[in-house]
């Protein structure tokens, strides 16, 4: 299973985080190609389904919305999490069932995953990370899980190939923009529903923004490490998961929806830990070419990749994560869930009996010597 995600760079970081190798080994970017009408990707510490993601797809398929033709072989093209099938019926944001995640013992049962993967609409799903939730008795401890920080070929030779995040600020102008779209009355939602875990609210899908700040991680930001570059930058990894999408068209004519199901196995020794699922996670260039090239590729080939893996490192999170509102840093700080849980009243109450205990314990010692006298 994959609830909650993580990805914070801006677009141009993306696709400089994602340099590959084509057929020539040259080294190429993939394109960005922003989604249709009004539908965006804003980088977020917490992202839930609902919201538009970037996932890297063959430059093969092409949806009749391009404005312009793009020559790649790659495209980065932010989808919506959560697959409306192309024959869904009604409005996309009502479909029955949930398709955020597609198991893969029954993908090529269900209609719903089957089509499209039969028309070569497979994808790979970016993100820093995932969030996962252990249960511990009544609790449930998140956690955030990734790929390692330090990858290395069989042969010992880093993997220049895979993925990576370089370490730059996203300002909060280029995270949080569309508090400036969404009315008032929206954002006073925070006011309305009270201070409950609002889980089941969908705050990505235009009903709500509250604004914060938020930045890309800084070293030591979720005690993940920073790898040096030769060029003096610093990089880490980004997630790529295997998913399946698909396109759907509304009858009127309007813009179509993009949509994707992030593929889910059972779990390795590692993840079973936390869950008894994750992701099929992608783990080099070379899975990664064979997974998006559909016109070369055949799917029985590219299938054997979609199997669980021990390539993860995890660490506990605070459960400010559960809240889909919190978007901030603080989402995937790593935390000691040994310890007691410090909140604002608490810091309150501490400050106030730590204030009376110095002043019972510096009571004149005149007064208490006449005290004695009398």
């Amino acid at each position: 299973m994959c609830g909650r995600t993580a990805c914070t760079l801006a677009p141009d970081d993306i696709c400089q985080s994602c340099t590959y190798r084509d057929g020539g080994g040259e080294k190429r970017e993939p394109k960005w190609r922003d989604p249709p009408g009004d539908q965006k990707y804003y980088p977020s510490h917490n992202i839930a389904p609902g919201a538009h993601t970037p996932v890297i797809i063959s430059g093969g398929h092409r949806f009749g919305f391009e404005e312009q033709s793009i020559s790649s072989e790659r495209v980065i093209q932010p989808m919506q999490w959560g697959l409306v099938p192309s024959w869904h019926k009604g409005s996309p944001k009502k479909v029955s069932y949930e398709t955020n995640n597609c198991r893969s013992e029954s993908m090529m049962e269900r209609p719903t995953y089957k089509t499209p993967l039969q028309k070569g609409r497979r994808c790979v799903v970016l993100a820093d990370g995932f969030f996962e939730w252990k249960r511990d008795q009544a609790k449930k401890q998140p956690y955030f899980i990734y790929f390692p920080d330090k990858r290395t070929t069989a042969s010992g030779e880093d993997n220049c190939n895979f993925p990576k995040v370089k370490k730059e600020e996203v300002e909060n102008k280029n995270v949080v923009k569309h508090e400036m779209d969404i009315k008032e009355e929206k954002v006073k939602l925070k006011q309305e529903v009270g201070d409950e875990d609002q889980s089941e609210i969908d705050f990505n899908n235009e009903n709500v923004c509250v604004k914060q700040e938020v930045k890309s991680e800084t070293t030591g930001c979720t005690g993940r490490g920073i790898q040096e570059r030769e060029d003096g930058g610093t990089n880490k990894i980004l997630l790529t998961m295997a998913g399946v999408f698909d396109v759907w068209k509304p009858s009127s004519g309007s813009q179509p929806v993009l949509s994707y199901s992030v593929i889910t196995v059972e779990s390795s020794p590692a993840m079973t830990k936390v869950h008894h699922r994750m992701p099929a996670l992608l783990l080099n260039d070379k899975e990664i070419q064979e997974w998006l090239d559909y016109e070369n590729v055949p799917l029985e080939k590219a299938i054997k990749h979609i199997r669980a893996t021990e390539e993860i490192q995890m660490h506990p999170v605070s459960d400010v994560v559960n809240n889909s509102r919190n978007k901030t840093p603080d989402c995937t700080k790593p935390i000691d869930p040994t310890k007691p849980k410090t909140t604002p009243s608490s810091n309150l109450m501490m400050k106030w009996l730590s204030k009376g205990k110095k002043e019972t314990s510096v009571e004149p010692s005149a007064k208490r010597i006449k005290t004695e006298a009398e």
